[in-house]
């Protein structure tokens, strides 16, 4: 990072660096900047392009028919994900702030602060233990035989099947007998349920060996330990990672951002040569339109869509907060929205044609070759690369590819909690940065256990259920009403202005008024009351186990009413003049540059007024 004073470069910069013949102009919280515009922008893409776009989004794809999902995605994208992303960057960069205090803006709901640092905690264990995954393949891809292409194993049960073993064969090996009464890691109920089912050697890798797998959430049994590992290494790279904040996240993008379509490339070039690989292609891009009268297609679509863009969970804001003031984002919003999403169509591809290859193997249709939910992404791919020459070398190249790409997302998430306890005190903490993030990494570590024990992929699918489903889906609409209604879209337009030198576009900002509210509402309404239970497999979560996912997703709202009764009382006048003065802007609220801040002159007319003028812009 560079400071300039009197033409001389220093560790950091300082937002809005004049000439040396100038005083130096420093911003109101002497917050830090990207060093280079591209830092900023890789660093976008490492959040947004993550183990979301490489596992999560092929994974709701195959469960919702195919190329039949993509058209809600692509309008879900488009209506609301864009001009929600566009928003947050601009709200960030505007400010300085991070997700904590940038709710300065309407002090009556300071509490959307607490939501989303709130919401990034909980998804940092989430993240993390996709990230522990990855790390323990990657271990197991130095051994000589790849682990997941054998049936000779102690977690091996009789109905495992190799890529080269025929399908029902009756002749099972002696060894694969014995491994049923040798397998410590399955209840009873669970070896008998597979007693006649046929399942790959990476699934089972997956499912007896890497997860350890119960028989419910009420067998949780103990920690495993081979996993509480990788768990605790994982949380050490994001350490590593954050210690020095954007100075050294800055620089680990430019490996991370690039590497995931080299090798995607090269995993797709081997994969359109399997047998099957067409149709499993073909199943992806021909969409089935009987599919879009579920409405679990486009709730799914909605929810995908948040986690794979990163809009509302506070990383945006936070990222966008160490931007230089006139730093275009709106061509950075639209740049890495359809990039991250091209992204994951694109894996898709690579995805989808090793599963055509796997049903034509297995001899079934392809929505039914996976049924494992996250395991898609750790049995799909690693049967990919057990066909690759030189199986050993592009397991560990692809794994070392998904940590890094783990690792560049989760700085975003974890980076919104730790800037938003520093910037609540940032007297004490500022120059204790490193320590602040040692110690958020190991609480988040000691919490997160719970997710390593043998029935932590039912707590995992909890969180994944419920805590996108409510939440985020509240945030974003108060976010449109904050901006559009309450400050006022034209008057946020005049912000916008002040940093990029015009206004956004007329469609935008009826997207933040209107449709995309509109849009999340709906989902929100009918996400109520069309609710499902949760499942993993065949397994169906019990009342209580949907009383535990309902507080996992809820919690994190409880903020929102706290907070306004606290803003209420700590205002003067009556009931009505006290709502009045927490809907305006607080005194910290303005331009983060110093010199827009002192020229910033403008009236603070109501934004409900403004924002009924949509029809004149």
């Amino acid at each position: 990072m560079t400071l300039c004073v009197e033409g001389k470069n220093l560790d950091f910069e300082i937002n809005d660096c004049p000439d040396s013949s100038n005083e130096v102009q420093i911003s109101h919280d002497r917050r830090i900047k990207w060093s280079r515009q591209m830092d900023s922008i890789l660093s976008l893409v490492g959040y947004c392009v993550g183990l979301g776009n490489l596992w999560r989004f092929p994974y709701f794809c195959n469960r919702n028919g195919g190329g039949a999902f993509l058209v809600p995605y692509l309008l879900c994208i488009v209506l609301v994900g864009l001009p929600l992303f566009f928003l947050e960057l601009s709200i960030g960069q505007f400010s300085g702030s991070g997700a904590m205090h940038v709710w300065n803006i309407c002090p009556l709901f300071k509490g959307l602060g607490y939501v989303m640092s709130i919401a990034s905690f909980i998804c940092s264990f989430y993240f993390n233990l996709i990230i522990a995954w990855c790390l323990y393949y990657l271990v197991m891809s130095f051994y000589p035989v790849l682990p997941w292409t054998t049936c000779s194993n102690w977690w091996n049960t009789p109905a495992c099947t190799t890529l080269d073993t025929p399908l029902y064969s009756d002749n099972l090996t002696t060894s694969n007998s014995l491994t049923l009464t040798r397998n410590i890691s399955m209840s009873s109920s669970v070896n008998e349920s597979l007693s006649n089912v046929s399942r790959s050697a990476a699934e089972e890798f997956w499912q007896y060996n890497a997860l350890r797998v119960s028989a419910g959430l009420h067998d949780m049994g103990g920690i495993q330990w081979h996993m509480a590992l990788a768990f605790f290494a994982a949380w050490v790279l994001i350490f590593l990672c954050l210690i020095k904040g954007v100075k050294s996240a800055g620089k680990v993008v430019y490996v991370t951002a690039p590497l995931p379509y080299i090798l995607l490339t090269v995993i797709l070039i081997r994969a359109v040569t399997l047998p099957g690989a067409v149709k499993g292609i073909i199943y992806y891009v021909k969409p089935d339109f009987s599919r879009l009268a579920d409405f679990q297609v486009w709730m799914e679509a909605m929810l995908q869509m948040f986690y794979s863009l990163g809009v509302t969970w506070g990383g945006l804001h936070t990222i966008a907060s160490y931007n230089r003031f006139s730093n275009n984002c709106y061509r950075d919003a639209v740049l890495i929205t359809f990039l991250s999403e091209g992204t994951s169509f694109y894996a898709g591809f690579a995805i989808f044609a090793v599963l055509g290859f796997m049903a034509e193997n297995k001899g079934v249709h392809i929505s039914e070759v996976i049924k494992a939910g996250p395991g898609l992404g750790f049995v799909a791919y690693p049967e990919a690369l057990a066909l690759l020459p030189v199986q050993q070398l592009w397991a560990v190249i692809f794994f070392i590819m998904l940590v890094a790409v783990g690792v560049d997302s989760q700085f975003g998430t974890t980076e919104t909690t730790v800037t938003a306890i520093v910037d609540t005190f940032p007297n004490q903490l500022q120059r204790r940065r490193g320590l602040v993030t040692a110690v958020l990494c190991g609480f988040s570590f000691i919490c997160g256990l719970v997710l390593v024990t043998r029935g932590g992929i039912y707590v995992f699918m909890l969180i994944d259920w419920y805590v996108a489903t409510f939440s985020l889906l509240l945030v974003g609409i108060m976010e449109c009403v904050i901006i559009s209604w309450i400050y006022g879209a034209d008057r946020f337009s005049g912000d916008i202005e002040m940093m990029l030198g015009r206004r956004p576009p007329v469609f935008m900002k009826t997207l933040w008024c209107f449709v995309s509210p509109v849009l999340m509402g709906l989902c929100f309404i009918l996400t109520v009351v069309k609710y499902e239970a949760p499942t993993y497999g065949d397994y169906v979560y019990p009342t209580y186990g949907v009383a535990i996912g309902f507080c996992i997703g809820l919690v994190s709202i409880v903020p929102v009413p706290i907070c306004m009764i606290q803003e209420l009382v700590k205002a003067n006048g009556s009931f009505v003049e006290r709502v009045r003065t927490c809907l305006r802007p607080d005194s910290t609220w303005g331009p983060s540059s110093s010199r827009h801040r002192a020229q910033d002159t403008k009236s603070v007319e109501s934004g409900w007024r403004n924002a009924f003028r949509i029809y004149t812009w």
